[in-house]
């Protein structure tokens, strides 16, 4: 008998928010990002970035974008990025099967790590997370950059609570539902420079 190595095809999602506020700084942290990204092309099946809050940008023409029709309801800003996520893989054509890689527009990828390691890891493991002890408290995994297979992250999204009066970090909703998940694997690097606030008050690379 002679086995097959089976391959999935890999989605890179990069979330953005056009929002008016610094609306120039963000658009070129988000350049940097995508272009940044795409240097890596060769490792993934496609990229497309899901604008999460403008109708339409000119700059964003030059790249394969997906403008989420979904209103931003909850105060919890990762509730509203989990419901685009959610809105935008139910419409696509990706197989339940298929690896979807999440990233934050603005945050920058340091070298292809992750993506050779999902490719290393992808046969056997359907998420792959860090946790974020290395920077908080521990209770959840860091999600501005992770994988996860499309069947399992719809799991993981309708795991939520997607309510006004929720406002639990989204790190602590993901890693309470997939912490005892067989298919889980945990790095130990994420391999991004991680930029926390519209200035880059706080950098860290992770």
């Amino acid at each position: 008998m002679v086995l097959l190595n089976i391959l999935f095809m890999i989605h890179l999602i990069i979330t953005t928010a056009n929002i008016q506020d610094n609306f120039e700084v963000r658009r070129e942290q988000y350049i940097k990002s995508i272009d940044r990204a795409n240097e890596f092309s060769y490792l993934f099946d496609s990229c497309t970035i899901l604008e999460c809050f403008s109708e339409h940008e000119q700059y964003l023409n030059d790249y394969n974008t997906y403008y989420s029709k979904i209103p931003n309801t909850y105060p919890e800003k990762g509730l509203n990025e989990m419901a685009h996520l959610k809105g935008f893989l139910q419409q696509s054509h990706f197989s339940a099967d298929d690896m979807i890689v999440k990233l934050t527009g603005r945050y920058l990828l340091e070298d292809n790590s992750f993506f050779i390691k999902l490719g290393l890891l992808q046969e056997n493991y359907d998420a792959i997370f860090k946790d974020d002890s290395d920077i908080y408290e521990g209770r959840g995994f860091h999600t501005f950059l992770y994988s996860v297979r499309l069947n399992t992250f719809l799991d993981t999204i309708n795991s939520l609570n997607f309510s006004t009066d929720n406002l639990d970090p989204i790190e602590w909703g993901v890693k309470s539902f997939l912490k005892d998940y067989k298919g889980l694997y945990l790095l130990n690097r994420l391999g991004v420079k991680a930029f926390q606030g519209t200035f880059s008050d706080k950098i860290f690379s992770c």
